[in-house]
């Protein structure tokens, strides 16, 4: 089998071993509080044994001790919460022995057992603290200290318009066929017949890159003919216009622009003010 076969089997044999001993030591604090409701002879070890296991696995995981600085509260708290119930329903027995006290601790400890069986606590703070990283942009204030941003790295926040958010993951993205670029507008134009994309470079000063129109039409899946880059008339070269859409047929020209052309041809200096149309067929035909 190759190298892949052999890593992917292993972690699905590690994955199901941790599963496995969380699976055991759910039923153990069950079977603890359980117990406690009839002798208390395990019910100090048991608080220790809880602490112990709590704080060695929180503290002492390598995914927990990685994870960013704004994740591990959330990360310590879903991971320890299921610890602090048992050892709070443990002391509980020792200081609480009456009838309705026991019937309260069982239905914690039942509640207890259910709750962590199904939502894996564990399992669900070490998906927490392998999630992306936040994203955190800098206020004016920190930006105006930097000094002109010299050195330091800005997060890109995601728009919130769909088409925006797609350019942004897909085609502005790191390596992508349009990297350093962002979405400013969308409009319909040509009665709805195509699409005009507004386009930035996000780095104030720098120009739009040369988008590859074969890349792009494979990102869109969008034919290469019904693709174009333009210039925006009145900007610099910092933006720029994508066209989406069937280019627009040539017509028969309007009158006026046929006389206008051959006044700047064969007849210098005159210019067309008014087009009357008359019918010579009378006179042609008598």
């Amino acid at each position: 089998m190759p190298l892949r076969t052999y890593i992917q089997t292993t972690r699905r044999a590690g994955s199901a071993a941790v599963s496995g001993v969380g699976r055991l030591a759910t039923l153990a604090g069950g079977g603890a509080m359980v117990a406690g409701l009839f002798t208390d002879a395990g019910t100090l070890p048991a608080i220790l044994t809880t602490v112990a296991a709590g704080l060695g696995g929180a503290f002492l995981s390598p995914r927990f001790q990685l994870a960013h600085p704004m994740k591990k509260p959330i990360v310590y708290t879903i991971y320890l919460t299921p610890h602090t119930v048992l050892v709070s329903n443990l002391f509980t027995e020792l200081a609480w022995d009456a009838t309705e006290g026991r019937l309260v601790q069982g239905g914690v400890a039942v509640l207890w057992t259910a709750g962590v069986w199904w939502l894996r606590p564990g399992k669900l703070a070490k998906r927490v603290a392998k999630w992306p990283e936040p994203v955190v942009e800098p206020d004016d204030t920190e930006a105006d200290q930097d000094g002109a941003g010299a050195g330091a790295e800005v997060a890109i926040a995601i728009p919130d318009d769909p088409a925006g958010r797609w350019w942004a993951l897909n085609a502005a993205k790191k390596d992508g066929v349009a990297e350093g670029t962002r979405v400013i507008a969308v409009r319909a134009i040509e009665d709805g017949r195509r699409v005009a994309v507004a386009l930035t470079a996000i780095e104030k000063g720098e120009p739009v890159p040369d988008i590859k129109i074969k890349r792009l039409s494979a990102l869109m899946n969008v034919p290469g003919e019904l693709l174009e880059m333009q210039e925006i008339p009145g900007r610099g070269a910092g933006f720029a216009m994508l066209l989406i859409g069937p280019r627009p047929e040539a017509g028969p020209a309007r009158d006026e622009d046929v006389w206008a052309e051959i006044g700047r041809s064969a007849l210098p200096g005159v210019t067309l003010t008014e087009i009357n149309e008359y019918d010579m067929s009378k006179e042609l035909n008598p």
